[in-house]
């Protein structure tokens, strides 16, 4: 069978640099299925005017980094020139899009550049997957991808290879004759079936990824995919909804199998870090922790970082943790307003239940983070302030606040567009950079000043908090304030 070559192309944020397990195993699947795969990737352009490390640093989440330490800066060079020679150059039987959807506009734009070389697109990934209506549209785009990938580009690489018809491939939306199939989606992947990573494809500046106020070389591992819960605000809940009549789309990765993964990568690659995805690491069983708690220990042996839902620690978990060597922690919070919490985002979590989760973590030396989020549609500068007292409470070492961005998939989308928020066409900011939403309650200029404040409404006393307010503003008294502040912010909470 004649070798197809893959120009895959990774759509990223600016200096993103974290590895995605997903272009890895996509890689792998397609070199053992014996054919050829590039990367073209965009995360070393200059895509913005910051990027969501220095959005976070400047908002007082992250201890300042500076990556051009290490002679790694934003390529000045046109991005769509650049992709425009590559495609002459590797002269590919097809171009890939991987994208999420604060990054599709772009990706769309590399395709138009080579629209008239008659190679064949598909376009994949989250925002693919909850709106093929729109992305099918693109005159540059051939075929979307609904779903898991693995398979499907395997079997479409295989049937271009044998020039068979690719009409009827699961999960593929196809052009054809001028009418688009909708191939229904396959079953969810068995992830004992896939192979290990390829991390040949990526760039080596992609392993140096900023966590801590250190930037170290760090490697991703899938620990399942999915979430068991189903929160509104997260696209999980249309994975959820999408593979609901298929099983369901939680899978747990074997740990012996990761384990070795990571102890072979830890070699190759010289990693001194490890970043864990899973949406709710500890909610699993108990066996399965002492499982990876004892590997890990004898195979690897690096600090890691994982993210948590507070109704899943408990004391025998967190004392795994720390013996294990997690060095960082991100508990989900989201909101302190009890109503808002249950009733908007589906998180039935009482305020004890998180309040015990950090009191667990509080006698460990696991750098904790709280993740919340503001703006999300019903919620006012009252509820925000609920947060915020409730952050003080948990006294958290890392304050995170994300904006909600309404993202296809998510539940809450729905609500959004109902409500006239955001149209349907409509593509949601990176949570980290701005608000997607201008609401009567609470406007995106509001919700700016309190993005940027938030930490300090919860570090500093109430006594300052007029003064605080101040530096809500973006005035030159209030950007003065905010200098001020964050400076001893800084000085006092982050040295």
């Amino acid at each position: 069978m004649p070798k197809i070559r893959v120009l895959l192309i990774n759509c990223n944020t600016m200096l993103d640099t974290l590895v995605t397990a997903g272009i890895g195993i996509l890689s792998a699947c397609t070199k053992e299925a014996g054919h050829d795969l590039q990367l073209f990737d965009t995360t070393f352009y200059r895509t913005a005017d910051v990027s969501g490390d220095q959005a976070r640093a400047a908002a007082l989440q992250v201890k300042e980094t500076n990556f051009a330490d290490l002679g790694i800066e934003p390529n000045e060079e046109d991005v769509i020139e650049d992709f425009v020679k590559t495609v002459k150059a590797y002269q590919p039987h097809l171009i890939g899009l991987s994208s999420i959807e604060v990054t599709h506009r772009l990706g769309i734009r590399l395709l138009d550049a080579v629209r008239d070389s008659g190679i064949p697109t598909v376009v994949g990934g989250p925002y693919a997957t909850f709106a093929p209506e729109i992305v099918i549209r693109s005159p540059s785009v051939d075929m979307v991808c609904v779903g898991e990938g693995e398979l499907a580009l395997v079997e479409l690489c295989d049937r271009l290879a044998k020039g068979e018809d690719i009409a009827a491939i699961g999960n593929l939306w196809v052009k054809q004759d001028g009418r688009i199939l909708r191939n229904p989606v396959r079953k969810p992947i068995d992830l004992a079936s896939l192979p290990r990573q390829d991390w040949s494809v990526y760039d080596e500046r992609r392993f140096w990824k900023p966590m801590g106020g250190n930037i170290s070389v760090t490697g991703t591992f899938e620990m399942n995919r999915g979430c068991p819960y189903t929160c509104t605000f997260c696209i999980n809940s249309g994975f959820d909804k999408l593979y609901g009549g298929l099983g369901g789309y939680y899978r747990e990765q074997d740990v012996e199998r990761m384990v070795d993964e990571m102890a072979e990568k830890k070699e190759h690659y010289n990693l001194v870090y490890v970043y864990l995805v899973a949406e709710s690491f500890l909610t699993t069983s108990r066996k399965r922790i002492r499982t990876f708690s004892r590997l890990y220990r004898e195979k690897v042996g690096l600090p890691f970082w994982v993210e948590a839902r507070p109704e899943s620690i408990n004391e025998e978990k967190v004392n795994l943790l720390n013996e294990t060597g997690c060095e960082g922690i991100s508990v989900g919070v989201e909101s302190g307003n009890f109503k808002l919490r249950k009733d908007v985002l589906g998180r039935n979590v009482a305020d004890r239940t998180i309040q015990k989760a950090f009191e667990l973590l509080r006698k460990t030396g696991i750098r904790v983070s709280a993740n919340n989020i503001i703006g999300f549609p019903t919620e006012t500068r009252e509820m925000i302030f609920d947060t915020i007292r409730l952050d003080r409470e948990l006294d958290p070492h890392g304050v995170m606040v994300s904006f909600f961005s309404p993202y296809k998939g998510a539940t809450l989308r729905d609500m959004c567009q109902e409500l006239g928020y955001i149209e349907d066409e409509d593509i949601a900011l990176d949570y980290r950079l701005g608000p997607t939403m201008d609401m009567p309650q609470m406007s995106a200029e509001q919700l700016v000043g309190l993005h940027r404040t938030f930490p300090l409404y919860v570090k500093f006393p109430e006594s300052e908090w007029k003064h605080i307010e101040t530096a809500e503003s973006d005035t030159p008294e209030g950007n003065a304030a905010f200098k001020e502040y964050s400076e001893r912010y800084i000085r006092e909470f982050m040295g």
